[in-house]
């Protein structure tokens, strides 16, 4: 099968196109022919060396959306045929090649609504912030909540689910195309310009000094720190970054306030309840058919140009995600 390969870490550059076995699924898994997948920070975070070691040579790509070609003895009620979308092992081969293995328990019918190409846009994403909004701060109704980096991959979706939980929704953005897309597509509540304010006195000025109920970190370091300081007494806050609080944490503690860690790639990994995550993108289909969440797609790269995807990623400017058709 064609594949676009990892053999060392380095820039775009080092992603080269491979001739690969296709694999056989496991147990659980399914063998998927890829029609579409995506490019995530995860995917150029691994590729410079980033995060947990592991070995040589790796396929990318965590999305998928392809259809199901083969069945592993207990990959649930799945048949060779159906349209299938969800997240690879983050730590296994990825979907950056013409056939890739997803865990059926924790796969999806895909949205009917859209076409491949947007569907692979949306597994990782969509459970990044579900399992942040919904599992890790039990986001309710009525609550105040911060995304940050309302225009990027996982900020979109969450903008949009804390929208649909009944929240009033702030959210940060520092480009005017970023903030219009936050303020006009996705109907933010507040749109805080970062570059030109403090998004810390931004949040009191608009909870009446009270502070937030969740805030969700997508950047880290820095911006992961002052979010401290905006949270509300008892209030939540989600990072999906290995940050870690520094001299902020005694606020953390006379404040009660609790911090949660968010990697969706935990459950298949580690065999944590990986159906949870087919229940959720059951419902985020539904909830893209019944036109509720959108994703949104600013470009689309065939596998071969992959790495201009990474490329045009570690601009910084993206909105929403970038799709790569494979099939």
């Amino acid at each position: 099968m064609r594949a676009i390969l990892l053999r060392e870490h380095g820039g775009p550059e080092v992603l080269q196109p491979a001739d690969l076995p296709v694999p056989s699924p496991g147990r659980h898994q399914l063998l998927v022919a890829v029609h579409a997948t995506s490019v995530n920070p995860v995917d150029i975070k691994v590729r410079r060396g980033g995060g947990a070691s592991r070995p040589m040579p790796i396929v990318l790509g965590y999305d998928v959306s392809g259809v199901v070609k083969a069945c592993g003895p207990d990959a649930g009620d799945w048949q060779p045929g159906q349209l299938v979308f969800g997240c690879p092992n983050l730590f296994g081969p990825g979907a950056n090649a013409e056939y890739a293995l997803l865990d059926g328990r924790a796969a999806a019918r895909k949205p009917a609504s859209i076409d491949h190409t947007t569907a692979a846009t949306l597994p990782l994403v969509a459970l990044t912030a579900w399992e942040a909004l919904h599992e890790r701060a039990r986001l309710r109704a009525g609550q105040t909540v911060l995304v940050h980096a309302g225009a990027g991959g996982v900020g979109h979706v969450a903008v949009q689910l804390a929208r649909l939980a009944g929240c009033r929704v702030l959210t940060t953005a520092g480009r005017p195309e970023s903030i219009a897309f936050c303020r006009n597509v996705l109907g933010a509540d507040e749109v805080i310009d970062y570059r030109s304010g403090d998004f810390v006195a931004r949040a009191h000025d608009l909870t009446g000094g009270r502070g937030l109920d969740v805030v969700l970190d997508t950047v880290g370091d820095d911006t992961f720190q002052r979010s401290i300081d905006c949270v509300a007494p008892g209030g939540q806050l989600v990072t999906i970054l290995p940050s870690t609080p520094g001299d902020r944490a005694p606020l953390l503690l006379y404040r009660s306030i609790t911090v949660h860690y968010e990697f969706m790639g935990a459950r298949v990994a580690n065999d944590l309840e990986p159906g949870r995550q087919g229940a959720i993108l059951s419902s985020i289909a539904n909830l893209v058919d019944r036109g509720l969440l959108r994703p949104h797609v600013s470009a689309v790269f065939p596998l071969a140009q992959v790495a201009d995807a990474h490329r045009q990623i570690e601009t910084g400017h993206t909105v929403g995600k970038l799709a790569v058709t494979v099939a």
